[in-house]
């Protein structure tokens, strides 16, 4: 893409933004029912504007989920709508959850975040390239390990800076990190994830691998013009990068966890959530999650884009609100800043950016 076309996307990105009012205050003394009447509006006219086919939001305020809504098709040639037991796949939104897996090892003490990882099984992430011997955990989390992301052909396997120098978002990074995780605990990513997020966190519809259970509420995938995408087969083997199944209620209670635990400076959630790396203007990265400078306070977020699927999330801990926007549209991202505008309101510089 060339830089003219990227300024002219931004340039439409911003004057859309400023269209549909994202850059007002938090609705903290919102009545949560008049929210939720004015998203049944607003949300069906937006997805019948936009060609979206389904759709799900949940609002937490006081850490505690107060609002969940569905909308549309989970499936359209079945007609089966979206409810509350729909699974998404949730691309990207498995990286926070990885993330939080990673930091609750460090704390038993079963892996050093500063640590080079190659350290611990002697196999490089990119073969005879000395950086590989300097890669850490904390460098995979942040996005600082120069490696590239996944599935842009035009990107070949390398370094494209030197570990811990600058911010490139990386799925192959997160892989690698995986294999020596579970090397190290001789479990995979689905057993730690089990034992040490999804159960304690009651998420009991989650999962980085496929289940047989999720054939009847699993939300099929939509392109531009309502085109469903195929699907050749599920995720057997668990992928940190990539293949969390999840549903919105599950993955409010972690965002509620997340946030309620953040105060404790000594908790998993408060290592997450410190800057890392700088991105661009008023976006940095933790572990796991992106950051974004807001008001009154930061906030931090993640998005999640992969075959038609398309989620946002955005918490603000010391506000205790957030919310979690998930759908099977590929036009989606047209609609979600509207969504939140309306839902919580506040700004959100990152919208900007991925």
């Amino acid at each position: 893409m060339s830089s003219l076309l990227k300024h002219i996307i931004m340039i439409s990105i911003l004057l859309i933004g400023i269209g549909c009012g994202r850059d007002g205050p938090l609705l903290i003394d919102t009545p949560i029912d008049e929210i939720s009447n004015s998203l049944s509006t607003l949300i069906p006219d937006l997805m019948d504007r936009e060609g979206i086919v389904g759709l799900s939001v949940a609002v937490i305020r006081d850490n505690e989920k107060s609002l969940s809504k569905s909308f549309g098709y989970r499936d359209i040639e079945s007609k089966e709508e979206v409810d509350a037991h729909t699974v998404y796949k949730a691309a990207s939104l498995g990286k926070p959850v990885f993330a939080y897996l990673v930091v609750k090892l460090a704390q038993q003490g079963k892996i050093d975040p500063d640590k080079p990882l190659y350290s611990y099984t002697g196999e490089s992430v990119i073969e005879n390239d000395v950086r590989s011997n300097q890669v850490t955990a904390r460098m995979v989390l942040s996005h600082s390990t120069g490696l590239p992301n996944l599935g842009l052909k035009s990107e070949k396997k390398k370094f494209y800076f030197n570990p811990g120098e600058a911010f490139k978002y990386s799925g192959h990074g997160y892989l690698y990190l995986q294999k020596i995780v579970e090397n190290i605990t001789n479990k995979s990513l689905n057993e730690l994830a089990e034992e040490l997020v999804f159960e304690p966190l009651e998420m009991s519809r989650s999962s980085y691998r496929w289940r047989d259970g999720y054939r009847d509420d699993i939300a099929s995938s939509y392109g531009e013009d309502k085109e469903k995408f195929s699907v050749k087969k599920e995720a057997w083997v668990g992928y940190s990068a990539w293949s969390l199944y999840t549903t919105i209620g599950d993955y409010a209670n972690f965002v509620s966890h997340i946030m309620s635990s953040s105060k404790d400076p000594d908790s998993v959630a408060a290592q997450l959530l410190e800057p890392t790396v700088n991105v661009v203007s008023g976006v940095k990265w933790g572990l796991g999650w992106g950051l974004q400078d807001t008001v009154p306070n930061q906030s931090f977020w993640h998005w999640g884009n992969m075959a038609g699927f398309r989620h946002y999330v955005v918490g603000y801990p010391k506000e205790k609100m957030a919310i979690i926007v998930m759908s099977n549209s590929s036009k989606a991202f047209k609609m979600i800043d509207d969504v939140m505008a309306k839902a919580i309101g506040g700004s959100f510089p990152s919208y900007d950016w991925f």
